[in-house]
């Protein structure tokens, strides 16, 4: 049996239905939103009640990529955020594009836990003009058969297009042997999020060092 075989593709106005769909179930056990939201019934109804607005900013930005399988359907997606050269420009990039954003919650706890982890990236963020994988996501069912490398090397593509360096955080052991094998290097140490939660890995990979 022939390995499936995955194509990227920016989304456009036409995919917001289909990004919203794939983002709410692939993000639904990412590790930095399960444990801002442990409870899997207020997890759905956070996505679901947040995604639309937060995905179509990014959708008509032109932020994000899409991976799809051979028969034509959608299994990841991905968002891209060029950063603009100034702190409040890339945190307001951050809010309006990364799904884990925290406005639209109102539950104190919750909230919370969001807000921590954008003072914690935002504090490691890299000062320099660089490209930036805010966020990625892939269907249970399309892990670990090459989805990923496929949208990541459609995203380094498009960086390089801009003269970009990457910069990413990391925040399972898998995605981060991914973004080694494609020439990411780890930038600091870890930023290891309180009461239990997930170490978020800081990457980096150079302009330069992405040309193939």
């Amino acid at each position: 049996m022939s390995a499936t075989r995955f194509t990227a593709h920016p989304a456009g106005s036409s995919d917001l239905d289909t990004v919203v769909r794939v983002s709410i179930m692939a993000f639904s056990d990412e590790a930095v939103i399960a444990w801002a939201i442990p409870n899997a019934v207020d997890r759905h109804a956070y996505m679901r009640d947040t995604f639309s607005s937060l995905l179509q900013s990014a959708v008509d930005a032109g932020a994000v990529i899409l991976a799809r399988d051979s028969g034509g359907t959608a299994v990841a997606a991905s968002i891209w955020v060029p950063s603009r050269g100034s702190a409040t420009a890339d945190a307001s990039a951050r809010q309006t594009s990364d799904p884990r954003a925290t406005e639209a919650y109102p539950d104190d706890p919750i909230k919370r836990r969001l807000e921590h982890v954008e003072a914690a990236t935002r504090a490691r963020t890299p000062p320099e003009e660089h490209m930036h994988l805010s966020a990625m996501a892939t269907l249970p069912s399309s892990r670990g058969r090459g989805a990923g490398t496929v949208m990541v090397t459609a995203g380094l593509a498009r960086a390089r297009a801009h003269g970009l360096p990457v910069y990413l955080e990391a925040s399972t052991v898998a995605n981060r042997r991914l973004y080694a094998r494609l020439g990411f290097h780890d930038l600091g140490d870890a930023i290891v999020l309180p009461d239990g939660g997930p170490a978020l890995q800081p990457m980096w990979l150079e302009h330069s060092a992405s040309r193939s």
